[in-house]
This record gives structure tokens, sequence and C-alpha cells, in this order.
């Protein structure tokens, strides 16, 4: 099922090579060429092999899952028989999924693709009610930060969140905020991708009660210098034997200045 339909432009597809049966070493020994830069099909723009497999060996018949993005994740999706949503701004790449899984007999009839930019539309969507949600649409400052915000809040508690793409700095950025975040428990990170099970509802929780916010702050960083310099004198006086008074005494700039003196004539 296709929803709001974005202007043609597609480009024609190469002939695939169709398979008996869904098999994923298969797929992933010859890519279809699914995205299209500077006017020609590539392939290499997918989500990357251990990806793949995790992704494959997470997914079933009738999980409720959700993507940003689309490609050959999409097709992974749809061969496990996920009630999916795919949201897309590009139709031709739709069109290109749609004709490959025809080929693959892959069966595409519980795939709901979705004509639009993620950050336009997600916020529409039905809360907690996926089980995965793979955030792999754009990736420019601040959409996937909407993406990742919104995906906390449409994920089921105990639900598997994806951000791939971490060679890019905000992939990570969201990537490193929910692997010290509480409410999520990060299973497996590598340098490309992150998968995550929702514990609990803490997307909305204040700054102050977020970590990865606290220890970045500029009022933390000077309490955490104040405490440093308070830990480092204590050591010092601990050592001279000297009690606080009598360290401050000691102290360069606490001394008198006997050049201070008046002058007489």
């Amino acid at each position: 099922m296709i929803r709001a339909v974005s202007p043609k432009g597609s480009v024609a597809l190469d002939i695939i090579r169709s398979l008996p049966k869904f098999d994923l070493n298969t797929i992933l020994s010859d890519p279809p060429k699914l995205h299209e830069d500077k006017g020609q099909l590539i392939s290499h723009w997918r989500i990357d092999n251990t990806t793949c497999f995790e992704l494959n060996d997470r997914l079933k018949a009738g999980l409720k899952t959700l993507e940003t993005g689309a490609g050959l994740s999409t097709i992974i999706f749809a061969a496990n028989g996920c009630q999916h949503t795919c949201v897309t701004p590009v139709k031709a790449q739709v069109d290109r999924i749609q004709d490959y899984c025809r080929s693959a007999n892959i069966d595409t009839s519980k795939v709901e693709f979705v004509i639009a930019k993620s950050s336009d539309i997600i916020h529409q969507l039905p809360r907690s009610e996926f089980d995965l949600i793979l955030i792999d649409g754009c990736h420019n400052f601040p959409s996937i930060f909407v993406d990742f915000y919104y995906a906390a809040k449409l994920l089921k508690v105990g639900g598997t969140l994806i951000i791939d793409d971490m060679n890019i700095y905000t992939c990570q950025l969201a990537a490193r905020f929910v692997q010290s975040d509480p409410g999520w428990n990060v299973e497996l990170k590598t340098t490309r991708v992150a998968f995550a099970i929702k514990i609990s509802d803490t997307i909305d929780k204040e700054w102050s009660h977020q970590q990865f916010v606290v220890r970045r702050s500029s009022v933390n960083k000077l309490a955490r210098a104040w405490s440093f310099c308070r830990n480092v004198s204590y050591g010092f006086r601990s050592r001279l034997g000297l009690t606080r008074t009598q360290w401050r005494h000691r102290l360069p700039w606490r001394k008198p200045c006997l050049d201070r003196r008046p002058n007489h004539p």
C-alpha cells in the first residue's frame, strides 16, 4: 500500500534474478540497486551485513515495525511478514523496492509506504504501538533528532530501536545519548549501528535528569572543576599535616606583601 504519492520521476530498475524464496545470503551476494546518486542506480547505500543479519534474526511475522528511510532493510521487513510502515520521500525508490520484491517472490501486502519526509509526519503515528523502529532516513541536523524523539514515543516498552549510520556525527550523538540514558539498554553497538531496548519512557524528562546533558553542561563542568581542586588540595594538606586554615595561609596569594608598607620621606 502507498500513501501520499509524490511527483513522478523514477529510473529504470536493473534486471534482477528471481529468487525461489527469501535467502538473505543470496540477496547480499548481489544486493539490488535501490538508490540513485548522480543519475546512476547504486547498491552500496544500505545497512551493512552485520545489521542485515541482526535485523533478520530479530524479526518475525506479525511484528509492528517502522523505518524512516527505505532500501534493503525494507525488503527484509517485508520478507519476514512484518506489519511494516516505511516512510520515505522518494516514490521512485518505493517503485524499485516493489519491483524487486515481485521478482524475488517477496510479499509486500503488509508494507505501507508513506511518501513523505519523516520529520513531517512521524508525530502523527500512533504512540507506544511499534515493536521495532529503524532510524535510517535523513541524517542532517535536526531531522534525526526529530525522528529519534518521536521514535522513542512510538516504541513499546520492550521494543527495539535501531540507529544506523553512526559514522555520521548526528547519528552517533543520538546513539551516545541512548547509551547513557537509564531508559535504554544497548544490546549491540558497532561503529556503524546501535540496537537498543526501550526499558522505560524517559524521553520527556528534564535535562537535569539526563546525565548525557548534565555532564556536558557548563554549570556541571564548573562544579566538577571546583570538586577536583578541593580533592587535590586535600591531598596536599594531608601530606603536609596541615589544617584547612593553615593550608589557606600558606597559599601564595594569601601571604602579606611587605612592599605595601607606606613609604616615609
